[in-house]
């Protein structure tokens, strides 16, 4: 699409998106990233996604910007399109009601605060499958309800730490690094959504709900797999390697004249071929780079002769070059990279918004179905919290407008 065509923030949504979870409605309780990125998922894929805000500010990341972002939040922006905003008190006797009259017509609730905090709103699952037996109750943790860290306060650096992935990424002088990226939140979103995803199918087959407890703590660990089975067959603590891989040598990011491109060799076939086309073929034949174990075990002498190699040719010389001989090589992108990579644009990835006064470039669904065109935003998040209230209480509850004005006037929706 073009600027010209830029999707805008409405005043209040229609239509969904058209997808195969059409006609599920999902009711988000949900702050930051671990819960939105999942019901964001949902929401592209046709559900009906309401997202619950406090009163006031709203979600707390709409705060999380800087001087030169102009008051808006890239976080917030990345995780909430396609889902119409409410503000609910939920302190307030009206808002609590209200909160239950929509749950009663979701089919999926999904919250991510604090274990017990949905609870002590009377929110909880037990009360809600009071309400509707059937419900799908999504809880997403840093550490799960259950257990002695139940409690603890969990963000995304924290779990990369507390999980491991902290422990095997950065320099290889030891120095530790978080992945530049909210990589926790983002997983521990998809399995939720995978999780409620195959609870609805059960819902529709058999009425019958569940609660779904997921802690972004087991989702950093099962990550780990690899490196958990490396050091129960070996007892050698795996450690940050930069970019090298503990098995697979080359299989890193090596400097060129003028930027830097990833390598990666996984067979001997490859190495043989990647030493061909680099013009080094002594190196294969060399004992101790031999086989990949070898060349792991010998990675820094190995190194010392590729470093130079590299150091010789263009950046997308060697790329081509190396791609052209079937091997696997890429170029370092930022994110100006990115936004013009050939590749996405040619899948239609990027969508452009106008927010406010700000024409953007949007990231889109990672996945197309058939020979279906990508699916576009029907909604974007939202530019003030609560904007789409009297659609969603008018779709939902059969609430009109004056209805809508009293439960303003209540303190109902802040």
């Amino acid at each position: 699409m073009t600027a010209g065509d830029a999707l805008s923030p409405g005043g209040d949504a229609g239509a969904r998106v058209s997808g195969p979870l059409n006609g599920v409605r999902v009711i988000a309780f949900e702050h930051a990233w671990a819960g939105p990125y999942g019901t964001m998922m949902l929401a592209d894929m046709g559900a009906d996604v309401v997202k619950v805000e406090p009163p006031g500010l709203g979600d707390h990341v709409r705060a999380w910007t800087r001087n030169d972002l102009a008051g808006l939040s890239p976080h917030f922006l990345s995780v909430n399109r396609n889902k119409r905003s409410i503000v609910l008190d939920l302190k307030n006797e009206e808002g609590l009601r209200l909160a239950r009259e929509l749950i009663a017509q979701a089919n999926v609730v999904v919250e991510n605060f604090s274990p017990g905090t949905m609870d002590s709103l009377g929110l909880g699952y037990d009360a809600v499958r009071e309400i509707k037996p059937d419900i799908i109750f999504c809880s997403v943790s840093g550490f799960g309800g259950t257990g002695p860290y139940q409690q603890r306060r969990a963000y995304d650096l924290l779990i990369q730490a507390e999980g491991g992935l902290m422990s095997v990424t950065g320099g290889q002088d030891g120095s530790v690094a978080k992945v530049g990226a909210p990589v926790v939140d983002i997983m521990a979103a998809m399995v939720a959504a995978f999780a409620v995803v195959s609870a609805v199918r059960e819902q529709e087959r058999h009425g019958r709900g569940r609660h779904i407890d997921l802690s972004m703590l087991d989702v950093a660990a099962s990550v780990m797999a690899f490196n958990i089975f490396s050091y129960g067959i070996s007892q050698e603590m795996p450690r940050p390697l930069g970019t090298a891989h503990p098995l697979l040598a080359p299989y890193e990011v090596f400097q060129t004249r003028n930027g830097p491109v990833a390598v990666a060799i996984l067979t001997e076939a490859h190495w043989a071929t990647f030493c061909r086309v680099i013009e080094r073929p002594d190196l294969q034949h060399r004992p101790e780079f031999a086989l990949a174990p070898m060349r792991v075990g010998n990675r820094e002498a190995l190194n010392r002769e590729l470093r130079p190699v590299f150091a010789e040719w263009d950046q997308h010389e060697l790329v081509g070059t190396l791609v052209a001989a079937g091997l696997a090589c890429a170029q370092v992108n930022n994110v100006a990279n990115l936004l013009d990579h050939p590749q996405l644009r040619e899948r239609n990835f990027f969508t452009d918004w106008k927010f406010g006064e700000h024409n953007l470039v949007a990231p889109g669904a990672p996945w197309r179905m058939g020979a279906e065109p990508p699916p576009e935003p029907d909604t974007l998040p939202a530019i003030r919290p609560g904007m789409h209230a009297e659609s969603v209480l008018r779709d939902w509850c059969g609430i009109g407008d004056d209805g809508t004005e009293q439960l303003r006037e209540s303190g109902a929706l802040g």
